[in-house]
């Protein structure tokens, strides 16, 4: 069974510097043969729901700025998992608002250049090796342990991310199992301006990622704030 590296959310052009060298580190630490993007890989703050400053409005740059960060993932991991979230997912809501059909909109594959990896649409999820992983927008939520309650009600270990300021693990048992719920952190830099929104709130994101050994066990592997 292999070890998973699990990329928190990333909200790319919000990257915080030297998180995919941290990523490299965590891989090579822990032998990890695969690699899982829990989602939101990029932000999209331009073409949000939310109210947004006037800088933040330039769709075109902030697209080429996010495509720069991207490729510093895809680099580093030319093969991984990729679960859609609900910022990623932005064009496809844009495009259901305005009725057009969403064949012709670019695949994510090609939008984003990572033609080696493996997209899972929103609210969907991948198993390996009986473990759940998904984004986090489904099931339950909540400000605390989210993924330890979904891993009770699924009765099966989950993994996922969605929440910047959640990380860690827990575990539950009874007479015949065991699982898990893994909250994997992000790599998200608060201090960019598309990450304003937050600036009111005490909790901060979690900067970090998540280890999954054989399916069987779960560790959160903080990255050194500097």
């Amino acid at each position: 069974m292999p070890n998973v590296l699990v990329i928190g959310d990333t909200h790319c052009p919000a990257m915080k510097r030297g998180y995919v060298q941290f990523l490299q580190r965590m891989q090579d630490k822990h032998d990890c043969s695969k690699v899982v993007h829990i989602g939101d890989l990029v932000d999209w703050a331009s073409i949000s729901y939310h109210p947004k400053a006037p800088s933040l409005r330039n769709s075109e740059r902030e697209f080429e700025r996010a495509r720069t960060q991207v490729a510093q993932i895809a680099g580093a991991f030319p093969r991984a998992t990729w679960l859609i979230g609900n910022h990623d997912s932005l064009t496809e809501r844009k495009a259901t608002d305005l009725e057009l059909p969403l064949s012709a909109l670019k695949s994510y594959k090609e939008l984003w250049d990572v033609p080696n990896w493996a997209v899972v649409p929103r609210y969907d999820h991948v198993v390996i090796d009986g473990v759940i992983y998904q984004h986090g927008d489904r099931g339950r939520g909540g400000q605390l342990n989210a993924a330890y309650l979904n891993a009770m009600d699924e009765h099966r270990s989950v993994v996922q991310g969605h929440f910047h300021a959640q990380m860690g693990v827990m575990y539950y048992a009874n007479q015949s199992t065991r699982v898990f719920g893994l909250q994997a952190g992000c790599g998200v830099d608060h201090h960019v301006e598309a990450m304003q929104y937050g600036k009111k709130y005490n909790r901060k994101p979690m900067l970090g990622c998540g280890i999954v050994l054989g399916g069987h066990t779960a560790l959160i592997e903080p990255m050194k704030l500097r």
